[in-house]
């Protein structure tokens, strides 16, 4: 499983914990970090920002730290693969990639009509909800493992264009676009004044029609749910509001979804809520949080909105259930027994939480490259189009506690032995 950006001119592997560019050279990226001249590779720039909240997300997020543990889990069981009795935990490679395939779910539960009219945000499609479940392994329908849908249909016919689960991926990818853009407007700012109001006039265009791209929902289903609800017309300020509500999501824990207010809207859905609750849906929490939040005022700044929408969820607010997850990573002790790899493991939640406490005391999900002015922050390796490994300048993310070539490799063998044990049992 990876996370490519909406180009594929990169991608974040969860499972090496490293992002690598397609296009863009190790040499092109530090002369303009060098240059500080970012407006010439600005879109270069605010993709790798976007893989790095990737990154962010998956080392410095309870749910990222939570999936990490099954990744090293199963990088415990490599070396030991031809030793008898070792068969025994081979079932980690299935659990990881039966975690996998839960991220984004298979194309099975997405259907997209391609011969569909264009829409846009003068046009925009009709959206409602409902709710499946998954298949099991077995192939039958397996109701403690609900799914929430998003439907988009045509405004004139009411047929549908688009059916997207919203899924865990959906959530990343509502905070990896929003440090993007969060990018992209930080470079356009530095522009002269003319050239600045053309550029805000292409970015919001740009992102505006990814909004309706039937195949870019992954990306957008979560935003279109939060517009729905609050009635925001802004695309940018929607991005920037469920990237808000995303970070908060990957970060709850059990206690919060006990404690969390469903709205009585989702009644029709029956003993699936229940499911929701005791499966710790995280998809569920942001429709819930969307629902029960108050209507857009220009009087309220973003994070006042979503303490608002926190505080009518009975939940905590922001900074308390992000603090609450950095010193969770910071006292976390649960390590793989290899010991190599669980300095690794202990290295990458000390970053993470140092990223979520940076993201916490900023009041935004958004990572930029405002982050330089602070170097006790680290941003991971990069491989460029080239594979030569890369830090951004100022990084002084150490190789010696994570080398990212073994990683590389590490995971090659890890792929290989997931595909192989796969076709012993499904």
């Amino acid at each position: 499983m990876a996370f490519p950006n909406t180009k594929s001119v990169a991608y974040f592997n969860p499972k090496s914990q490293l992002v690598f560019l397609n296009e863009a050279s190790a040499d092109e990226i530090e002369g303009a970090f060098r240059a500080k001249d970012f407006s010439r590779l600005r879109h270069d720039i605010s993709t790798i920002y976007h893989e790095i909240t990737h990154w962010a997300d998956t080392v410095g997020t309870i749910w990222g730290n939570d999936y990490l543990k099954a990744v090293y889990r199963a990088y415990d069981v490599l070396p030991r693969t031809k030793i008898p009795g070792a068969e025994a935990d081979f079932h980690r490679f299935i659990d990881l990639h039966d975690l996998d395939r839960k991220l984004s779910f298979s194309d099975y539960y997405r259907t997209v009509r391609s011969d569909a009219r264009p829409h846009s945000l003068n046009d925009p499609w009709r959206i409602a909800f409902s709710s499946g479940v998954e298949f099991n392994t077995s192939g039958r329908a397996d109701e403690a493992k609900p799914i929430i849908f998003v439907r988009f249909a045509d405004r004139i016919s009411e047929e549908q264009i688009v059916r997207q689960p919203i899924s865990v991926a959906a959530l990343l990818e509502t905070t990896a676009t929003w440090s993007e853009l969060s990018t992209q407007y930080l470079t356009i700012g530095a522009l002269p004044n003319d050239e600045r109001m053309v550029e805000n006039v292409f970015i919001t265009r740009e992102y505006g029609d990814r909004l309706y791209t039937p195949e870019l929902t992954l990306y957008s289903a979560p935003v279109h749910l939060l517009a729905h609800y609050t009635g925001i017309k802004n695309a940018v300020g929607a991005y920037h509001l469920g990237a808000l509500v995303a970070l908060v999501c990957l970060n709850l824990v059990p206690s919060h979804f006990r404690r969390m207010k469903v709205p009585g809207g989702l009644e029709a859905w029956g003993r699936r809520v229940g499911a929701f609750v005791r499966g710790e849906s995280r998809p569920f929490a942001f429709k819930c949080i969307c629902m029960n939040a108050p209507g857009i005022s220009k009087s309220n700044s973003p994070i006042e909105w979503l303490n608002a929408a926190l505080a009518a969820s009975n939940l905590p607010s922001y900074d308390e259930i992000l603090g609450y997850a950095a010193n969770r990573l910071k006292e976390d002790r649960e390590f793989c027994q290899d010991v190599e790899m669980a300095g690794r493991q202990k290295y990458l939640r000390e970053l993470g939480a140092d990223w979520l406490n940076w993201r916490r005391s900023n009041a935004d999900p958004a990572l930029d490259y405002r982050h330089l002015d602070d170097d006790s922050l680290m941003t991971p390796f990069i491989f460029d189009r080239d594979g030569t490994p890369f830090r951004i300048l100022g990084s002084k993310f150490d190789a010696t506690r994570f080398d990212p070539v073994d990683m590389y490799n590490r995971e090659a063998n890890l792929h290989t032995e997931i595909l192989n044990f796969r076709r012993a049992c499904r």
